[in-house]
């Protein structure tokens, strides 16, 4: 593919954490960051699918910050679901409910 646009870079990022290639979709977000191809908060709910699939709460608690800090992206519902489940599923439950009780907007089911 000679033009690789943001949703080409989301597709294979997205294509890869959902296959258990969590290091590798990680790779693929920094390769499209060199690209200058910014991210947006899709891009954001592949990077935390690729972190719980790898059980990289560390990396994907990372991630969830510089979303706001470096690229501006203000989280949106899904993205706090996403970082509940990362969160959650590697046994920190009190955590994951901090995060749903400070979230800046309203919860829905995703984060339950």
């Amino acid at each position: 593919m000679h033009h690789k646009d943001k949703f080409t870079w989301i597709a294979m990022i997205v294509g890869l954490a959902i296959n258990g290639h969590g290091e590798q979709a990680l790779a693929m977000f920094s390769n499209m960051i060199e690209a200058s191809v910014t991210p947006d908060e899709i891009t954001y709910i592949g990077i935390s699918c690729a972190c719980t699939h790898a059980g990289m709460v560390d990396k994907g608690t990372s991630f969830f910050t510089s979303m706001t800090i470096q690229h501006g992206i203000k989280p949106n519902v899904t993205n706090y679901g996403c970082i509940v489940d990362l969160i959650g599923r590697a046994g920190h439950l009190e955590e994951a409910l901090v995060v749903i009780l400070n979230m800046p907007i309203k919860s829905n089911s995703m984060c339950l």
